[in-house]
This record gives structure tokens, C-alpha cells and sequence, in this order.
């Protein structure tokens, strides 16, 4: 048999097996840009066998095993999937079985919206032009077999809704690499990430996105990781335990981004570019845990002790040496009762909380846009 019959019939098996969802909304896609905080696979895809989260107890609130997610189940693109009434997205870089109908995952771990290879060298310019490689071939491929069921159809790229949340790397890659302080790093650094972050929208929107949501960084300050790793004076904390000065670069770059987003807007006026103010409602599960159900905030689910339960050196799911000590990072045994999974990352049932407040509607920018309000959304 010829190889282009054997290629067609298995593209048509593949139609046959794959599952098939309903989405009553007016977003049939997402295509999400970004780091580990919504990376579903790319980096373990890239770099096999070199990250913490494909090692248990990675995923096991949910998957029961490790999920490639930095959490100990879903992230908050999981949850924001699954309230349109979509499949999980497929990372762009999985090989096998994935199913790119609903859109695809082009975020990876230790990404950066600047283009450094700080963690991972697939920065937020390498995400974008993967997209645009990416559509030209659905496209290409529409032309050819026409529409497969698990491909999405040259429509979504305009009624797909697009998503970036990055940004946090380029903080650590300021505060890590450069040795800067918090003043070099939001005079130095955090006005060029805004720039690439409103440089990646309009990149977007060439390429026929109308509906771009970009969510800002979150209280850094208030995660273990900061808490230690980083040298803090006596006085440098509120009253919830947080890093003031850390925070308060956090807040700076997300001024400044809004601010982007907005002029964007004015020169765009015909695509919705949304700022997600994802700070505040993180925020408040560190000043108000009980509202949310919560019961440990600064402290991480997954470490090794102390007042944080997290150190640099040991991190969750691996093996160490401490003070002369052997020690292993491993799980809490309430992670729903944790805000922070390891401490950098939240863990599934606060990304749970995030993503509905997010859809609850109260924290976009402009404050008319409504996903409810386009979307049967679905019970997370």
C-alpha cells in the first residue's frame, strides 16, 4: 500500500478514537502560552528525565501519578479547560496521542517572557513562533485531507481564545542570575517583560487572535521559595507573612502591564486583550485562608521542614543532603488544606479557586468582559 493511503487511513483511525466533547461556548479553543505554571508536558516532552514533576508525589491528588504538572494535580489551565467544556489541552511538543481539535498548550517550564535561557531556552518568542509554525500546517493540512477531528479547523484561530501567564521567571532570572535587587530589577528588567509580553499579543493578533486573556504575575512574596532563597530585613514582612518589598516589584510590573494592555487596546479596538488580575485574588488566600477553606498559606504542602517546609537544595519529590542529614522532600497529607504545593507552585485545589474567581468575572480589565456570559460554563 502506498504510504500516502497507510498516512490517511491512520489519521482517520485516529479521528475514530478520539473522544468527542461538547462546548457550548463561543471559545471551541484555547491556545496557552507560558511557564510551569501552566505547562502540561512540553518540558518532559524537550527535556525527558530532567524535571522535578515527573516524579512522584507530582499529580497525586488527581492523576494518581505524575502528570508532568508542576502541582499535585491540575493547573489552573486544566480547570479554565474543563469549565468551557474542553478536553485538557495537548502540549504542542507531545508526540503521541494528542489531540490539538480544542487547541494546544504551548507553555514550558522555566519559560521566560524575554528571550533568555535562564531555565529553559523555549521563551515566550520560541512559544509564539511555534504557534505560528503550528497553524500553518493545520492549515496547510486542511488543504490537503480537509477538517480532522483532532486538529482544530482554520475558524478557531480567530474564535479561539488565547491565553498567556508568564512572567514570574524573568524575576527570578533578574533577582538569580544578574544579582540584582528588587529597585535594579523593576528599573532594569521588568519594563522589557511587559514589552515582550505586549510584543507576544500583537504577534497574536497578526496572526488572527481576537480574544487574548493575559493573566500578571502573583504575590511572589508569599511563597516559600522567595522566603528563603532571597535575604529579607527584620521588617520586611505584613501581617500575613509575606514579602513586602517583593511583592511590592510584583505590583510594579503588573502597573505596567495593565498600562501596556491597554494601549494595546486603543490600537487594536477590534480584539478583546484582557489583564487577568490574578495578584489579588492570590493575595487573598494568604490574608483571608479560612474564606477559601485553607489552613496553611506560606508553608509548602511538599518539602523537607522547617518554618516554610521548603528548601532550594531539596526540593519536592527528591532526595538530599542537609546539615550532614539525609533527608526527602515529600508530600503533606491534606494538600487541599495547602495553598502552596511546593513552593513555587499552588496546589490543585487553590488553582481550583483561582480559575473560579477568574470566570467569576470581577478581576478583568476591562470589567466588561464576560466569559460567563458567552460560555455554558461547566461545574469545576
Amino acid at each position: 500500500m502506498e504510504r500516502s493511503k497507510i498516512f490517511i487511513l491512520g489519521l482517520l483511525f485516529m479521528a475514530l478514537i478520539m473522544p468527542m466533547y461538547e462546548c457550548g461556548c463561543d471559545f471551541p479553543a484555547i491556545y496557552n502560552f507560558g511557564d510551569s505554571t501552566s505547562d502540561t508536558g512540553a518540558i518532559h516532552f524537550t527535556f525527558p528525565y530532567n524535571m522535578l514533576a515527573e516524579n512522584p508525589p507530582y499529580g497525586q491528588t488527581y492523576f494518581g501519578k505524575p502528570a508532568y504538572r508542576y502541582s499535585d494535580g491540575r493547573l489552573s489551565i486544566d480547570f479554565f479547560a474543563k469549565a468551557l467544556g474542553l478536553p485538557f489541552l495537548s502540549p504542542y511538543l507531545q508526540s503521541v496521542a494528542s489531540n490539538f481539535g480544542h487547541g494546544a498548550n504551548f507553555a514550558a517550564a522555566g519559560a521566560t517572557a524575554r528571550d533568555t535561557s535562564f531555565i529553559a531556552p523555549i521563551s515566550l518568542t520560541v512559544q509564539i513562533n511555534q504557534f505560528k509554525i503550528f497553524k500553518q500546517q493545520v492549515l496547510d493540512g486542511i488543504q490537503i485531507h480537509g477538517n480532522l477531528s483532532f486538529l482544530p479547523t482554520a475558524e478557531t484561530f480567530k474564535t479561539g481564545i488565547y491565553i498567556l501567564e508568564i512572567g514570574g521567571n524573568d524575576f527570578s532570572y533578574g533577582y538569580m542570575n544578574l544579582k540584582l535587587n528588587t529597585s535594579e530589577v523593576k528599573n532594569l528588567i521588568l519594563p522589557r517583560v511587559a514589552r515582550a509580553v505586549a510584543g507576544a499579543v500583537q504577534g497574536l493578533y497578526s496572526e488572527g487572535a481576537r480574544t487574548i486573556l493575559v493573566k500578571d504575575v502573583g504575590p511572589q512574596g508569599c511563597e516559600a521559595f522567595w522566603l528563603t532563597y532571597f535575604p529579607h530585613s527584620s521588617n520586611d514582612f505584613d501581617e500575613h507573612g509575606c514579602s513586602v518589598s517583593y511583592n511590592d516589584a510584583v505590583q510594579f510590573y503588573n502597573r505596567i502591564l495593565k498600562a501596556q494592555l491597554s494601549a494595546l487596546r486603543k490600537q487594536l479596538p477590534d480584539a478583546a486583550i484582557v489583564y487577568v488580575n490574578t495578584y489579588d485574588i492570590v493575595y487573598d488566600f494568604f490574608a483571608n485562608p479560612s474564606k477559601y477553606g485553607f489552613e496553611f498559606t506560606t508553608r509548602a504542602c511538599c518539602g523537607v521542614g522547617g518554618k516554610y517546609n521548603y528548601d532550594y537544595a531539596v526540593q519536592c519529590g527528591s532526595k538530599g543532603t542537609i546539615n550532614g542529614q539525609n533527608v526527602s522532600a515529600v508530600s503533606c497529607s491534606n494538600p487541599a488544606s495547602y495553598v502552596s504545593w511546593d513552593g513555587v507552585h499552588w496546589t490543585d485545589n487553590a488553582n481550583k479557586i483561582l480559575t473560579q474567581q477568574i470566570l467569576g468575572g470581577n478581576f478583568f480589565d476591562p470589567a466588561n468582559f464576560s466569559i460567563a456570559s458567552r460560555c455554558d460554563l461547566q461545574p469545576l
